[in-house]
This record gives structure tokens, C-alpha cells and sequence, in this order.
């Protein structure tokens, strides 16, 4: 057993270091450019537009977060249903409530302020 501890750890390290060899002969091979106008010029229309924050819709991002909860969720508790495991199961569907509740919650919390 301690052998095999020992091989791994020699195959792990020869993995790192290989790497290392590797990201090092790419860095020195590979052609360093420069920007050109044309590169650096503003893209499409020419504008040159001030950085605006884009605005979330948090009603729309938390309807995506519940539709996943469930179909990510709702996955397991057919399966265990399916396979006879009624108590997983139902840990799984409490499991989906709640979670599905939480962002309600707090959409409802940000709707206060």
C-alpha cells in the first residue's frame, strides 16, 4: 500500500512538472504582437460609448432560478420514487419547497426596500 502511495505521488508531481515544461516552452515559442489602429479603434459605428451598468430584472432572473430548482430537483425525487426510496424521496421534495420559497423571499425583501 505504501508503495502505490509513493507512485501516485511520483506520477502526480511528473503531471505538475511536465506542465510547468510545457506553459513555459509555449510562453517563450509564441509571437508577441502589437495593437494596431485599426485593433485599437472603436468597434462598428465608430461611437464611443460610456460604460453603462446593464440593469437586472431580478422578477426574471429569479422565475430562471425557480424553473431550474425544479427541474434540476425534480430529477432525483422521480428517479427515487421510481426506484422504491420514498423517504429520500420526500427529503428531496422538502428540499425543493424550501429552496423554491428562499428566493420569493428575498425578491419580496428587495421589493420593500
Amino acid at each position: 500500500m505504501e508503495g502505490s502511495s509513493g507512485a501516485a505521488a511520483l506520477v502526480l508531481a511528473s503531471a505538475f512538472l511536465l506542465t510547468l515544461v510545457l506553459y513555459l516552452a509555449g510562453r517563450l515559442v509564441s509571437a508577441r504582437g502589437t495593437k494596431t489602429e485599426a485593433e485599437l479603434s472603436p468597434y462598428a459605428c465608430g461611437e464611443v460609448l460610456p460604460p453603462v451598468r446593464p440593469r437586472m430584472d431580478m422578477s426574471r432572473f429569479f422565475t430562471y432560478v425557480l424553473l431550474f430548482l425544479v427541474f434540476d430537483i425534480a430529477v432525483p425525487i422521480i428517479a427515487l420514487a421510481i426506484l422504491g426510496h420514498y423517504l429520500q424521496a420526500a427529503i428531496y421534495l422538502a428540499i425543493m419547497s424550501v429552496a423554491s420559497v428562499m428566493p420569493a423571499l428575498y425578491l419580496r425583501e428587495l421589493l420593500r426596500r
